[in-house]
């Protein structure tokens, strides 16, 4: 995407708005332009986006993994967080890196 090329993170945040106001119900979009803004550190906005890609499609494992990475980062969201992980990972069970962040997660909350 976009978003993955140093630097280029405003122009790839323009892009997904202006597809987005072509297609507003694009949820690869939506997912994309809240991936964009979490790297941008916007997790307000990166949150909205993602819960928008889930409206639009519920079954969407990456806008699950995301928006629990960005509850995940978000004072007292964790119990959210945990369940969107979770749903991501009962879809697609071979998301390595969001098992390990439940884990460590788990770990966190029995210390």
């Amino acid at each position: 995407t976009w978003a993955d090329i140093p630097g280029r993170l405003p122009e790839a945040i323009a892009e997904y708005e202006a597809a987005l106001r072509i297609d507003p119900e694009y949820a690869d979009a939506h997912n994309n332009l809240g991936s964009a803004l979490s790297e941008n550190k916007d997790l307000p906005n990166a949150i909205a986006q993602f819960e928008a890609a889930l409206q639009i499609n519920p079954n969407m494992p990456e806008a699950h993994a995301n928006l629990g990475v960005a509850l995940a980062k978000t004072p007292g969201r964790m119990p959210e967080a945990v369940s969107h992980l979770q749903t991501a990972l009962r879809m697609r069970p071979n998301m390595q890196p969001i098992r390990q962040l439940l884990t460590q997660i788990r770990d966190a909350q029995k210390k």
